[in-house]
């Protein structure tokens, strides 16, 4: 067998490895990144900016709530994202990810960054974050946050 299907025979033989749960949410996650790079593509920012959450405001640095589900969200779009035919790059995973959090209630923040490269080049970057822990894309260190989109739900049962 050639080394493009045996690889492909890995993918799948790992993917039924996993629970049934896990299997789902990978099926969903890879279905999330597909749409919203079609958001992405066909329509302006200024248009999803508003669906993104409270703008300039940032959840809180504490407990997320359900970490398992939090890491588990991070660790299924880096495995799909790495798979998809398209591109899924870092606004397309937080964005993902958002989703998936908003849909547990749980708070994150979406981050939007820029820097300078060792060109002078700008760069941009994008990363979520619920709790203290970076869902995706990083930490972002290096960049400078230029916005940032909030959902908090945990409180009161409702978003503010």
């Amino acid at each position: 067998m050639n080394r493009g299907l045996l690889n492909l025979l890995s993918h799948v033989a790992k993917f039924f490895q996993c629970s049934w749960q896990e299997q789902l949410l990978l099926l969903y996650t890879l279905a999330l990144l597909g749409i919203v790079r079609l958001i992405i593509l066909f329509v302006p920012f200024r248009y999803i900016a508003p669906y993104l959450g409270q703008h300039m405001v940032e959840s809180p640095y504490g407990d997320p709530g359900d970490y398992v589900f939090v890491r588990r969200v991070g660790w299924a779009i880096e495995i799909m994202s790495r798979h998809t035919p398209w591109e899924s790059k870092c606004l397309v995973q937080a964005i993902t990810g958002k989703i998936l959090l908003r849909h547990r209630r749980l708070d994150n923040t979406l981050y939007l960054g820029a820097a300078r490269d060792q060109n002078s080049a700008l760069e941009a970057h994008a990363w979520l974050r619920s709790g203290r822990y970076a869902v995706t894309g990083g930490c972002g260190d290096m960049f400078t946050i230029v916005a940032k989109f909030a959902d908090i739900l945990s409180m009161m049962g409702e978003k503010r």
